[in-house]
């Protein structure tokens, strides 16, 4: 990787270290409420595990688990691999890659970005050695709690045995100790919970922070804390304050929680699940039979849609048919309403004409009765109506 110079706005990369469910949220959150910013890629919250949020970058965590699955270990292997020699080379170098490009896309461009992933415990060197390549100042800040309480809530949250959380805890402790650079920073999860404006007062004497006492006290809810391991003088059930503690501490668990009673413990648990998962298989089936015998009434319920949209498109073909011959049998009327339209007006022409001939007609009746009377008046004169009579007599013979 090619060494870049580092952005003004974010002079500090903040990394948030610490074991599964050992509070590494609830310091993200009270982080946030001091203008420290994560980017846009984050986990979303999963309510009654992380209600608030996990506050992890996707592509971290991705990176994170191709790494360990590439060591053929995974989040929850008791056998964590460490050291250069620990992980293969290919692996190595795609790992690189990816956590350059990550690092340089930066979380959010505060003047303080923050990254958490309870996998840094295994991975943080080499993190930290790919900030160094790239000039980005880095900064880590550890978060803590009692054995017991972090071994009780991956018992709530994934089933382990206690024996085996407490023994995954101890394996987290003990990769991460040697990989601390000098300057760490440490919270204690109860201390956060109980004074979160204290524990963010004394952060920011390291760290560019905006403790607003309101928003800090706010950020930290301690309902949220499900587990509380009872006071005692057992180290199971305080916060581990150094590597020292770690010899005591694998005493303790093994004189608690042997070794095989947690195996018994765990064999139990997968026969359990195995009952769970069986029992939710015959359910399973029972219910893809109902799904099938669904599937059947379904495809009936369809052919008979398939025939009844069959039986509308031939009536919608005999609408249309029908449709067709009633324009036919419109046009046919407008033209025989025009037909006898016409006809109308020719026979009112008729009429009319009629009617004149029957006016010139009376009229000529008129006239020869005028005449008629005229001819009577004529042979009524006594010489000259004889004389008509004696002359039309003759031209008669």
């Amino acid at each position: 990787m090619s060494s870049v110079s580092q952005p003004a706005e974010a002079s500090t990369l903040l990394f948030v270290v610490g074991m599964h469910r050992s509070g590494t949220s609830a310091l993200c959150a009270a982080l946030r409420a001091c203008g420290v910013t994560f980017g846009e890629q984050l986990l979303a919250p999963m309510a009654g595990v992380n209600d608030e949020g996990f506050w992890e970058d996707a592509e971290v965590v991705a990176a994170n688990e191709a790494l360990l699955s590439a060591a053929g270990a995974h989040w929850y292997s008791l056998v964590l691999p460490g050291g250069e020699a620990g992980w293969p080379a290919a692996a190595l170098v795609r790992f690189r890659e990816e956590a350059g490009a990550i690092l340089q896309r930066g979380f959010g461009g505060g003047t303080v970005q923050a990254v958490k992933d309870p996998r840094f415990c295994i991975t943080l060197p080499l993190w930290l050695e790919a900030c160094a390549e790239l000039g980005i100042k880095a900064q880590v800040c550890t978060a803590s709690r009692a054995p017991l309480e972090v071994a009780q809530s991956l018992q709530r949250r994934d089933g382990f045995p206690l024996g085996y959380g407490l023994r995954l805890d101890l394996a987290y402790r003990k990769v991460l100790a040697p990989a601390l650079p000098p300057g760490s920073l440490a919270v204690s999860f109860p201390e956060l919970v109980e004074d979160p404006v204290k524990v963010m007062s004394r952060l920011a004497e390291s760290l560019p922070l905006e403790t607003g006492q309101n928003a800090v006290a706010t950020a930290v809810r301690g309902d949220l804390r499900h587990h509380s391991a009872p006071v005692a003088s057992e180290p199971l059930a305080q916060p581990v304050s150094s590597a020292a503690d770690f010899p005591t501490l694998e005493a303790c668990i093994e004189r608690y929680y042997p070794a095989d009673a947690m195996l018994a413990e765990c064999v139990t648990g997968f026969v359990t699940r195995g009952a769970q998962l069986t029992a939710v298989g015959d359910a399973h089936s029972r219910s893809l039979e109902t799904i099938a015998a669904k599937d059947e009434d379904i495809n009936a319920l369809a052919a008979e849609h398939r025939e009844a949209l069959a039986t509308i498109a031939e009536r919608d073909q005999q609408i249309t048919d029908l449709d067709s011959r009633l324009q036919d049998t419109g046009a046919w009327l407008e033209r025989a309403l025009a037909t006898i339209a016409e006809r109308d007006t020719q026979m009112a022409e008729l009429d009319r004409r009629l009617a004149e001939i029957g006016g010139l007609h009376s009229h000529a009746l008129e006239v020869i009765a005028d005449k008629d009377r005229e001819i009577a008046e004529i042979y009524a004169v006594p010489v000259i109506g004889l004389a008509l009579r004696g002359a039309r007599r003759y031209r008669r013979q």
